[in-house]
C-alpha cells in the first residue's frame, strides 16, 4: 500500500516480530512547507510507527502502524492544526502486570506561531526552496504560555509536526492502565494472576481497629 506526497516518500519497512506489510511512509507529510497551506487549508494523512515519531520508551509500544490525519488552517494569526491519531497501544496493567491491547484514539490540536523576530521569505524564494530537499526544523513549546501546552513556535519555512504528535500521544496515555475495570490483580502472597484462576492462599487478614492500640501498649510495656 502506498500513500503519496508529491513523490517524496521514504520506503520504510514496518515489519518486526509481527508480520505487517511494507508501506510507503511519506515522512515529508509531517514536515509541510508553509507555502503549501492554501487559503482553504491543507489536509495531511500518513501512517508511521512509534519509533518514527520518537516514541521509543519501554512503555511506548504499539501494535502495527499509527494512522495520522491532520488539517492545517492558516489565517492572519497562528497556524491551527487539528486531527486524530488512531492505532493500538500495548500497555501493561498496573494490577496483574500483563500486557494488553488498548485501542488508541487521540484528538490532536495545536497552534503554531512564528518564532519572534523571524520573518518569512518572499514567495519567489520560497518557491525555489520547495524544489530542494526539505529539512526538519525544531519545534519548541512557547515558554511564555506554560499553561497552553498546545502552542508551539516554529522557524524556517516548514512545520515539524512529529514532536507535537509525539507529545500529545504521551499526554493521552493513562496514568494507571488497566486491562479491564474489574481486574483482580495478583495474589500478594504467591503472585498468582487471579484473573486466570484463584489460588490456595488463605485470605489476607483485614485491618484491625485495635492494632494501633496494641502497638502503643507494647511500646509502653517495653519502656
Amino acid at each position: 500500500m502506498s500513500l503519496g506526497s508529491g513523490g517524496r516518500a521514504a520506503y520504510l519497512s514496518l515489519c518486526s516480530e509481527t508480520a505487517f506489510p511494507t508501506v510507503t511512509v511519506p515522512m515529508d507529510t509531517l514536515n509541510p512547507a508553509i507555502v503549501d497551506i492554501a487559503p482553504e487549508g491543507l489536509s495531511l494523512s500518513c501512517m508511521a510507527t512509534g519509533p518514527q515519531l520518537g516514541l521509543n520508551e519501554p512503555e511506548e509500544k504499539f501494535q502495527g502502524p499509527l494512522m495520522i490525519h491532520l488539517d492545517l488552517v492558516q489565517q492572519e494569526g497562528p497556524i491551527t492544526v487539528t486531527g486524530t491519531l488512531e492505532g493500538t497501544a500495548i500497555r501493561q496493567c498496573v494490577r496483574c502486570l500483563t500486557d494488553f491491547s488498548d485501542p488508541l484514539v487521540v484528538s490532536l490540536y495545536a497552534e503554531f506561531v512564528r518564532q519572534p523576530g523571524e520573518t518569512s521569505k518572499p514567495a519567489a524564494a520560497e518557491q525555489g526552496r520547495r524544489s530542494s530537499k526539505r529539512a526538519a526544523q525544531p519545534v519548541e513549546p512557547v515558554e511564555e504560555a506554560e499553561e497552553e501546552d498546545e502552542v508551539y513556535l516554529y522557524q524556517g519555512d516548514h512545520l515539524d509536526l512529529a514532536p507535537m504528535v509525539r507529545e500529545q500521544v504521551i499526554l493521552a496515555a493513562p496514568m494507571q492502565p488497566l486491562c479491564r475495570e474489574d481486574c483482580l490483580g495478583l495474589c500478594p502472597q504467591c503472585g498468582q494472576n487471579l484473573n486466570d484462576r484463584p489460588c490456595a492462599c488463605p485470605p489476607a487478614p483485614g485491618p484491625s481497629p485495635f492494632r494501633v492500640l496494641r502497638g502503643r501498649q507494647s511500646k509502653g510495656g517495653n519502656a
